[in-house]
């Protein structure tokens, strides 16, 4: 429960500064941004291995790994994508995000059901 709600806790700060990165603000913060994504997602996987000792099938908790890696992958490399349609790409930065979170949520659902 203490790594869902830090998963929690850390999507909203992440969804702030998002917010303000596409006001143009505090565009300094970029770094932190992309820090505390690469902790969201390293708890992810923490918790990913909980529910694995927990008995949850393994074929989910190995995708929602392997999720966890494309979020990394396309964060670090949004900047290259289309640059003609930078507004298309925070869209998809901000889904795939938070479907991150839903998957964290999902996951912890599980555990807590066995």
């Amino acid at each position: 429960m203490i790594l869902q709600m830090l998963i929690r806790l850390l999507g909203l700060g992440l969804i702030g500064l998002g917010l303000m990165f596409w006001s143009g603000n505090s565009l300094q913060l970029i770094p932190v941004h992309m820090r505390l994504g690469e902790i969201l997602i390293m708890l992810l996987w923490i918790l990913c291995g909980i529910a694995m000792r927990a008995g949850i099938s393994a074929p989910f908790v190995l995708g929602v790994i392997l999720y966890g890696v494309f979020v990394i992958g396309f964060a670090m490399r949004m900047g290259s994508f289309m640059p003609e349609a930078h507004e298309l790409v925070r869209i998809l930065h901000l889904v795939i995000g938070l479907v991150a979170i839903g998957a964290a949520e999902m996951v912890g659902a599980k555990i807590k059901r066995t």
